[in-house]
């Protein structure tokens, strides 16, 4: 089981990764088997399959063993039943990842750094995350904004949400090469919500997670 991340973050999130190079018969192993004959059954395509089996496999971790179910709620965020806390779940080409809050609403992502996000960043980027995008780095630096973006998605819930016009990304703050921090904003048209987004470079994959901020500003750097 190729788990490439089990750790308590420091936003007080506790996240799980996993690079997905096994078969369902390998995955048969960690789920009940009444679990593993339902997924099967109701997903034929195969990396829907494997990603669905390894998020059973990642809420069992999640509950100490036992298998917990989701519910969603009426944002279409999954929560998990009969269990306190907040969870958000993600999966990329090759990862699938589960982050946990016991207190806070999250938003997770994963992503691989490709160049997609490059190609429709006029979809996505606004004036404000066009000033520090930085030209010799745009491939990382645009993924990282998409990352945070779709994690903000999930941290809110419900549709109507426009990238570009909703969601604004300030820049991020390093304390290394791999890992950092930075502030976010949802401008709605009712309502503005802020939330700090956390940032961790794995092998292969970027982890994005966002909580919402308990006060409506931002912290001095």
């Amino acid at each position: 089981m190729p788990l490439c991340l089990n750790t308590l973050l420091s936003s007080g999130a506790r996240a799980w990764v996993w690079h997905l190079t096994e078969t369902a018969g390998d995955l048969q192993k960690f789920v009940p088997a009444q679990d593993f004959q339902a997924i099967c059954q109701a997903y034929t395509h195969e990396r829907r399959r494997l990603q669905k089996l390894a998020i059973r496999t990642l809420l069992m971790e999640l509950g100490d063993g036992q298998a917990l179910d989701l519910l969603y709620d009426e944002a279409g965020k999954p929560q998990p039943k009969d269990f306190p806390g907040f969870l958000s779940i993600s999966h990329s080409a090759h990862h699938v990842g589960l982050v946990y809050h016991p207190l806070h609403a999250v938003g997770l992502d994963l992503e691989e750094p490709d160049g997609r996000a490059l190609k429709i960043a006029e979809r996505f980027l606004n004036p404000l995350e066009k000033t520090w995008i930085r030209q010799e780095e745009a491939v990382r630096d645009c993924t990282l904004v998409w990352s945070v973006k779709e994690a903000l998605f999930k941290n809110i819930g419900g549709g109507g949400i426009l990238f570009k016009e909703h969601l604004w990304v300030h820049a991020p703050r390093f304390s290394d090469g791999i890992s950092g921090k930075g502030e976010a904003e949802y401008r709605g048209k009712k309502q503005n919500l802020f939330f700090d987004y956390h940032v961790l470079y794995l092998e292969g994959v970027l982890l994005v997670h966002t909580i919402a901020k308990q006060t409506g500003r931002f912290d001095q750097p």
